[in-house]
C-alpha cells in the first residue's frame, strides 16, 4: 500500500503549462475545482450536460468559463477532470467522452468507482489518474481562498506519457491540496476505503444520532434537550480530537465521568462482526453491484427513505431548534 505524502514543496504546475483541462460537470465539487484551478493560473474549460436540463452550463457562464458540450470540451483537452456523478458517469463516457479523448491525453476522476469495477474502460493510449479532495467542494473554495486547503489523496492508474502523476500532482496542486498534504494511493484502495467509510463511519455516525435522540425522547426528555445532545454535543468534540487525538482529548480535555463513560461502553455500542461484514462486501464488489442497481432503478430505496426520514420528529425538532437558537 502506498503512503507517499506530497506538499507545494514537492509539487508544481509546470505539468500544466500550455495545456487546457476541462472540468466535466459543474456541481458540487466541479464548480469550486474549477474556480480553484483557474485561480492558480490553469487554463479551465467547462464540459456541462443539456442546457434545457442542468443548471452546470449557466452558473458556469455566470463564473466566467467557456462552457460546451462534453464531447466537446473533451476533444478541446489535453486533461479531462471528470467531476460528474458516479452512477451517471459511464452512460455519458461510452457516449460522449471515449472516442473524443485524444491520444497521450490525460482522463482524471475524483473517484476511482467506475473504473474499478470496469465500468469505464479508458483506451490503452491516455493517462488514467485520479484526485480526490477529503471534503464537499464548497469547503474545498473556501479553504483555498483561506490560503490553506483540503487534505486529498491521488492515484495513477495508467502512464502513458511518463509524466502522469506530476499531472495529477498538479491538478491537486491547483485545487490547494498540497498546501496541506496529498497522500499517494491506488484506485482500488481510494474507492473501497470511501464506500466504507461512507457505510461506517457516516452512516454509523448518523444511526447513531438517530438513536441517542429517539431513546431519550422515549424516555420522556424533552426534544430539544435530546436534539442538542444527538447531534452538537458530538459536533463540540469532533474538531478538538482531530486537532489534539482522540487520546489526548478523552484523558486531558474531558471529564473523568466521560473518560469512563467512553472507555466502559463505547465499545458495547459498535458491532465489529458487523463492520467486517460491510467491509467484506465492499471489497467484492456487493455495495457497487446494490448501488448501480439501486440508479438503474430510479433509486426506489432512497427516495422513499428522503420522504420518510424527512417526515421524523428529529428533523423537524432539528429545524425548530436551529430556528430558535440562531443555527437557521
Amino acid at each position: 500500500m502506498l503512503n507517499q505524502v506530497y506538499r507545494d514543496e514537492d509539487v508544481n504546475l509546470d505539468a500544466l503549462k500550455g495545456k487546457t483541462v476541462a472540468v466535466l460537470g459543474y456541481g458540487i465539487q466541479g464548480g469550486p475545482q474549477a474556480l480553484c484551478l483557474r485561480d492558480s493560473g490553469i487554463d479551465v474549460i467547462i464540459g456541462a450536460g443539456p442546457r434545457d436540463r442542468f443548471p452546470d452550463w449557466d452558473k458556469a457562464l455566470e463564473d466566467g468559463f467557456d462552457v460546451y458540450s462534453i464531447d466537446e470540451a473533451t476533444s478541446k483537452a489535453d486533461v479531462v477532470h471528470v467531476l460528474l456523478a458516479d452512477p451517471a458517469q459511464p452512460t455519458v463516457y461510452r457516449e460522449f467522452i471515449h472516442k473524443n479523448l485524444k491520444p497521450n491525453s490525460t482522463i482524471s476522476f475524483a473517484h476511482g468507482f467506475n473504473v474499478l469495477y470496469g465500468a469505464i474502460q479508458p483506451p490503452p493510449d491516455v493517462n488514467v489518474v485520479l484526485f480526490v479532495p477529503n471534503g464537499p467542494g464548497h469547503l474545498v473554495r473556501e479553504k483555498f481562498l483561506e490560503g490553506s486547503g483540503i487534505y486529498g489523496a491521488v492515484a495513477v492508474d495508467q502512464d502513458v506519457t511518463g509524466n502522469a502523476m506530476d499531472i495529477v500532482l498538479a491538478i491537486a496542486k491547483g485545487v490547494g491540496s498540497t498546501r496541506v498534504g496529498v497522500v499517494e494511493v491506488e484506485f482500488d484502495s481510494e474507492t473501497e476505503g470511501d464506500n466504507f467509510e461512507e457505510q461506517v463511519l457516516y452512516g454509523g455516525t448518523i444511526a447513531l444520532m438517530r438513536a441517542v435522540f429517539e431513546v431519550m425522547v422515549d424516555h420522556g426528555y424533552p426534544p430539544y434537550f435530546a436534539y442538542a445532545k444527538a447531534i452538537r454535543s458530538l459536533r463540540s468534540v469532533v474538531d478538538v480530537m482531530d486537532e489534539v487525538g482522540i487520546e489526548e482529548y478523552i484523558s486531558k480535555r474531558s471529564s473523568r465521568t466521560c473518560e469512563f463513560a467512553v472507555r466502559l461502553s463505547g465499545p458495547r455500542v459498535i458491532d465489529r462482526q458487523e463492520i467486517e461484514k460491510i467491509w467484506n462486501e465492499t471489497v467484492q464488489g456487493d455495495f457497487a453491484a446494490r448501488w448501480m442497481t439501486e440508479w438503474q432503478l430510479g433509486m426506489f430505496h432512497l427516495h422513499r427513505q428522503r420522504r420518510t426520514w424527512q417526515k421524523s420528529e428529529m428533523e423537524v425538532v432539528g429545524h425548530e431548534w436551529r430556528k430558535l437558537f440562531g443555527e437557521g
